[in-house]
């Protein structure tokens, strides 16, 4: 996903109707340097929408391949912008401090993995749990 996309951008991309709480959450997230947290992206927004379309529209946005979860050990699920490129590492770093989640540059990171014959990986989720340049 370009950084210099809008959200109305994103979602045409798609093929996605731009309403406007698809726009107020891609918004959020784009703004964001951290993953968020559902109550996370509520309480900057406002909370201007109910529920049901505010959790719908996490759902669409993350089916569509905008968005993805990020699921801790705590079973907490934060929110973060996709990257559209294929067969790469994800990467993320958990500060066990501030519990803040931040996708890494994938460039940075080698991970070798070997796999059995006639297996194919199609994606690689990496969690690096530690202690952020913040808090350190």
């Amino acid at each position: 996903m370009s950084a210099k996309q809008s959200s109305e951008e994103i979602l045409s991309s798609h093929k996605l109707k731009s309403t406007a709480c698809r726009k107020t959450v891609l918004n959020e997230l784009l703004e964001s340097e951290t993953a968020m947290t559902e109550q996370e992206i509520k309480d900057v927004s406002g909370n201007l929408f109910d529920r049901v379309t505010f959790y719908r529209t996490l759902r669409t946005l993350e089916a569509a391949g905008i968005i993805h979860s990020i699921i801790l050990d705590n079973n907490q699920v934060k929110y973060a912008i996709s990257d559209m490129r294929q067969d790469t590492v994800h990467s993320h770093f958990h500060c066990i401090k501030c519990n803040e989640v931040q996708c890494l540059n994938d460039d940075a990171i080698d991970v070798k993995i070997a796999l059995p014959p006639g297996f194919k990986t199609q994606s690689l989720d990496v969690m690096i749990n530690g202690i952020c340049n913040h808090c350190n």
